[in-house]
């Protein structure tokens, strides 16, 4: 089965559905780049090159809490409770009795400060605004530090709807969260189009919640012929304004 084209996926769309982390901001960095400073403060003693191991092992999430958490089988607290343990586990340390409340302090402005929009966000959200198509965010981040890194890019105002695991509780791959989405941005799920890096949330949970995908693989694993795949945003942007056309002008 061969891939569809990106100008057949987007035949008729009325809404764009994006994804936020390692979408449209590059998280990965911007974690790593926060939790080794975390780390260092929680466990001064250890090399340099070790606490950033720590943070790219708590982003890498070897037990999958951030998924326990997505589906709202544990909460945000319990979550990062338990990816801390996991990496101080896993480098034979102790977590100390003030860990998270140092953790917390440490990692928030660190986190903020470290946030990047990728390039080709702008293009994508440029053409989109070109044909009038509406763009909308779904993540299974929460709306505290969704908001951070919006804030930071100067993006809170750009997009009036935006989703979260707080919205209803839960977040993908839960059909009920893209339905939401759908419902707020006023379009029928067949008509909206999700974008995203993950293969599982933004592609195959979109499409069996009744919603055209587009997966975003920019490091190019290439591990689906199925689904429609981009290296990066700005190929989205020339499909829409090779399926719209020139944009639409008063006359």
């Amino acid at each position: 089965m061969s891939a569809p084209r990106l100008e057949t996926v987007l035949d008729g769309v009325q809404a764009l559905l994006l994804d936020v982390d390692d979408t449209i901001v590059d998280t990965q960095r911007a974690m790593v780049e926060a939790g080794t400073y975390a780390a260092a403060v929680i466990w001064p003693h250890r090399a340099g090159d070790d606490h950033r191991a720590m943070a790219q092992r708590y982003y890498d999430d070897p037990e999958r809490w951030f998924p326990r958490y997505a589906s709202g089988d544990v909460d945000f607290d319990v979550m990062r409770a338990r990816r801390l343990a996991e990496v101080a586990t896993a480098f034979g340390l102790e977590v100390p009795g003030d860990a998270h409340r140092s953790f917390d302090d440490a990692y928030a402005p660190a986190f903020r400060s470290a946030q990047r929009l990728f390039p080709d966000v702008v293009d994508l959200l440029a053409a989109a605004e070109r044909v009038d198509l509406p763009v909308a965010l779904l993540t299974n981040s929460a709306s505290a530090p969704t908001r951070v890194k919006l804030e930071a890019l100067d993006l809170v105002e750009r997009f009036d709807i935006v989703v979260t695991t707080d919205t209803l509780g839960f977040g993908k791959p839960d059909p009920r969260v893209y339905l939401e989405a759908c419902r707020l941005l006023d379009a029928p799920p067949g008509r909206v189009v999700c974008i995203g890096d993950s293969l599982e949330w933004d592609v195959l949970g979109a499409e069996a919640a009744g919603l055209r995908a587009i997966w975003l693989d920019r490091g190019g694993r290439g591990t689906s012929e199925a689904v429609a795949t981009v290296r990066a945003l700005d190929e989205v942007a020339k499909a829409i304004d090779r399926r719209f056309g020139p944009p639409r002008r008063d006359r």
